[in-house]
């Protein structure tokens, strides 16, 4: 498919086969994204140190003295500029909206018997700039992929929120706090929430959590800002 949003990839997962298996699934459908690999969390930390990365693949149940919770919080604590995708079979609510309260801006589960065609739902959504959440969470129940839609997605323009809502918005999805999104966006911190508390009530939500569950219950199509080295 043609992406318009992501062009470097890291893929964190300490299963050797299963990450060569995503890597395959990701090239299948995107063969020009620049796929990095880490088998932990130490390598990832190495790697995002060392570069930048669009998007992001992280294992919740990563091997060793540190999980992927460990790493997602470290990105949000570095205010790394990466879209996080949590990837675990423990696919329950609370956990898929922990995951999200601690920055991670999808989910995909492990526990389909329908693994690879989730997978494969879950990289076209991504892939086309929108959010991914399991059925767990959108209260649709099971794990069933949903079916491609024929229809093209609503953009974030078609929201008609200023541009300032809209940059907000991306670094919402990144998981950066209000006083890094002021930073980020030379602002003060009482501006940066007041942008947010906007972004809450014109999504109708009350929580960041939830704007990231209706961000994905609308189908929205939110570009990326391509972090520079």
């Amino acid at each position: 498919m043609e992406n318009g949003y992501f062009k470097t990839v890291l893929l964190v997962e300490d299963e050797g086969l299963t990450r060569s298996a995503m890597k395959t699934l990701i090239l299948a459908n995107e063969p020009l994204l620049e796929i990095d690999e880490a088998d932990g969390f130490e390598q990832a930390k190495e790697k995002l140190s060392a570069g930048s990365y669009d998007l992001m693949f992280l294992d919740y149940n990563l091997r060793g003295n540190a999980t992927g919770m460990d790493l997602l919080n470290w990105i949000r604590e570095e205010e790394r500029e990466v879209q996080t995708i949590m990837l675990s079979a423990q696919d329950d609510r609370d956990t898929v909206l922990e995951c999200i309260k601690h920055g991670a801006c999808g989910f995909i589960s492990k526990g389909s018997e329908q693994g690879a065609e989730v997978f494969r739902e879950a990289l076209r959504t991504i892939l086309s700039g929108r959010v991914y959440l399991p059925n767990t969470v959108l209260g649709k129940g099971g794990h069933s992929p949903k079916p491609v839609a024929t229809h093209s997605s609503p953009t974030v323009e078609s929201l008609e929120l200023p541009p300032r809502l809209t940059e907000t918005l991306r670094y919402l999805l990144q998981g950066l706090s209000n006083k890094a999104i002021a930073r980020k966006m030379n602002i003060s911190e009482n501006t940066a929430k007041e942008y947010s508390s906007d972004l809450l009530a014109r999504f109708h939500v009350t929580r960041r959590t939830f704007l990231i569950v209706e961000m994905a219950r609308r189908g929205i199509e939110m570009p990326v800002s391509h972090p520079t080295a």
